[in-house]
């Protein structure tokens, strides 16, 4: 590792493992950090979430591992973090496929299995502070950038996160530069929030468009679009007290309030076709209120991109879950072939009730 002096940085340490906790601490005392919290639990942590929060925070995901993603998404996405930019190690024993995918969704930087070396310890450090990726800002994620190739139809610009650990160890903190720089960085993923917020409401209505317009509302379309209010209500607490945002605010309630309408009418049955118009033309209005400089028609056309592959995943999977239901069907051995039924043909079955 290079000579990097870790003398200002500060860490946190969570983990119901006390000994576990201890050799991170032990680790990180050795490369004289100045500062190491232990916490044994989240909740035991949560006023990092309103108080100063540390550069480093390493956080154990094998005991209520809920709680341990929900308090990564929290300080990559709540308004009121000092710092949602902190490096993010998450630490397991039992790294899972769905660990993996939670870790890399929640917006978390880095998975440090253990047992734990202190060189590897050392290396992860090293790599948060030469190689950490930039930030991409989505309606439900912010974090390192996920993906290795383009987003299909999205124009998701990359943030270079202000990155303390890598500052303070390199000689280049101050306090005052630190914090303007945090402020901008807060505020560009507060606006990117807003219009990605908008982006995703447009998403899910016309997603939804063709199921709703049927005479029995498709029951993917009604979910769709019963979950456009919880992305308004997240782009409406993010907008600030100050400015003039009457007509952002104005456009969100009367969406969510549309939304809600024609969700309730495709639970009891039909939906009105003029509501269903409206809504088209009230999210694009939306659209054009968050990210005014943008040309509409490049975001109705970044939408339909993303509605139209988002289509074609769909239907993917469901050639493959038939494919893989008409080969067990064929397969004598298969639990899916009733005995006395011949090969290539099923028996009957039940669909449960609800």
């Amino acid at each position: 590792m290079p000579d990097y002096d870790f003398s200002q940085v500060d860490a946190a340490i969570i983990d119901s493992q006390l000994n576990t906790a201890r050799v991170f601490r032990d680790v990180l005392v050795r490369m004289s950090f100045r500062r190491m919290e232990l916490f044994d639990s989240v909740k035991s942590a949560s006023g990092l979430l309103s108080a100063g929060t540390p550069d480093v925070i390493l956080v154990d995901a094998d005991g209520e591992d809920t709680d341990a993603f929900r308090f990564i998404r929290a300080l990559r996405n709540e308004p009121k973090v000092p710092n949602p930019f902190a490096c993010l190690i998450v630490t397991t024993w039992a790294p899972t496929p769905a660990l993996l995918t939670r870790v890399t969704n929640t917006g978390a930087d880095d998975l440090l299995l253990k047992p734990v070396s202190p060189k590897q310890v050392q290396d992860r450090i090293a790599s948060l502070i030469e190689g950490r990726k930039g930030f991409v800002v989505t309606a439900d994620y912010t974090g390192p950038d996920r993906r290795k190739s383009p987003r299909e139809g999205a124009q998701v610009p990359v943030l270079d996160a202000p990155n303390t650990l890598r500052l303070k160890a390199t000689g280049q903190w101050n306090q005052a530069g630190v914090r303007m720089l945090l402020n901008e960085a807060i505020g560009f993923v507060t606006t990117q929030k807003r219009v990605r917020a908008s982006v995703q409401v447009a998403f899910l209505a016309e997603f939804a468009m063709p199921g709703l317009s049927r005479p029995a509302p498709d029951r993917l379309a009604a979910e769709h679009v019963g979950r456009i209010g919880g992305f308004l209500d997240d782009l409406l607490r993010r907008l600030p007290d100050e400015g003039d945002h009457a007509h952002v605010e104005a456009v969100a309630r009367a969406v969510k309030s549309l939304a809600e309408s024609i969700h309730a009418q495709a639970e009891r049955g039909a939906v009105e076709p003029g509501d269903v118009a409206q809504l088209q033309t009230m999210v694009r209005a939306l659209m054009q209120a968050t990210d005014p400089d943008r040309p509409l028609e490049a975001m109705t056309r970044e939408v339909t991109a993303a509605v139209n592959g988002y289509r074609s995943r769909l239907e993917q999977m469901a050639q493959a879950k038939a494919a893989a239901a008409a080969l067990a069907a064929a397969t004598p051995d298969s639990p899916l072939h009733t005995p006395g039924t011949p090969p290539g043909t099923t028996a009957a079955v039940a669909a449960p009730a609800g």
